[in-house]
């Protein structure tokens, strides 16, 4: 998938299932990984058989076959064909951050999920009007009415989309929070721990496309929030510069 990790691969529209992905999910992830025996964390990731990650999920693991994994949405509300990895990159993965010599799985991992997670909050408050003075110029009006931020300054959602790394979660009890406690805590908490693997992100481009129902985008419809954009721009800024990613 494009954005960050599920909670579930269950379709059912509801709050924990998928495409959200919640920031308390990335940060359990990677402490668990962290805390792997170096023993049994130093070969590198398998390589697919096929082609297609999928085949390196044990049997039943998941309790659901291939065939009832929900499929990445393309521009125009296309699908990926079923079983390819449109993200593979040079032994990385798309805003997966740069794979190095010798870094075994376990480190593949943990950078390969920070990255994502930076793309994730960066590229959602990018296309929802955030900007940083003298740094990172708004996007046009023209732009930003296609994801409904004409008025806003930017957003950090509490959940995000596995589908898309520039919009918000979808779905559940509620409309999808902004400015948002735990989203800023592993935002701060990753600049932090993993700022040397951590490499600007790559925002896809916003279309009237994708943003087309169902295609995610950073669409801002249904957001509650208190509008503290200038405030989270600050953070940002104090993050970016901080590891090396405004220059």
């Amino acid at each position: 998938y494009n954005g960050t990790i599920p909670a579930t691969y269950i379709e059912s529209g509801l709050q924990w299932d998928f495409p959200n992905a919640w920031p308390p999910h990335i940060f359990f992830a990677l402490e668990a990984l962290a805390n792997v025996p170096s023993n049994v964390s130093q070969s590198p990731i398998p390589l697919a058989p096929n082609g297609n990650s999928w085949n390196l999920v044990p049997t039943n693991q998941l309790g659901l076959t291939e065939e009832k994994l929900p499929l990445q949405l393309l521009n125009g509300n296309n699908t990926a064909p079923q079983g390819q990895d449109i993200n593979a990159l040079n032994g990385t993965v798309v805003n997966g951050g740069n794979a190095t010599t010798e870094e075994g799985w376990v480190r593949t991992l943990r950078r390969e999920i920070a990255n994502r997670y930076m793309t994730s909050v960066y590229c959602s408050w990018y296309a929802t009007g955030g900007s940083i003075p003298g740094l990172l110029p708004r996007l046009p009006n023209e732009t930003l009415a296609l994801t409904q931020s004409t008025d806003q300054n930017g957003h950090l959602f509490e959940k995000f989309s596995a589908l898309d790394v520039d919009s918000a979660g979808r779905g559940g009890e509620y409309a999808v929070q902004a400015g948002f406690g735990w989203t800023n805590g592993v935002l701060l908490w990753l600049a932090s721990e993993y700022k040397e693997v951590l490499v600007r992100p790559t925002c896809p481009e916003i279309t009237a496309e994708s943003t087309g129902s169902g295609g995610g985008g950073g669409s801002n419809m249904g957001v509650v929030s208190a509008k503290v954009g200038s405030v989270w721009a600050s953070v940002l800024l104090a993050v970016f510069i901080g590891i090396g990613l405004m220059v």
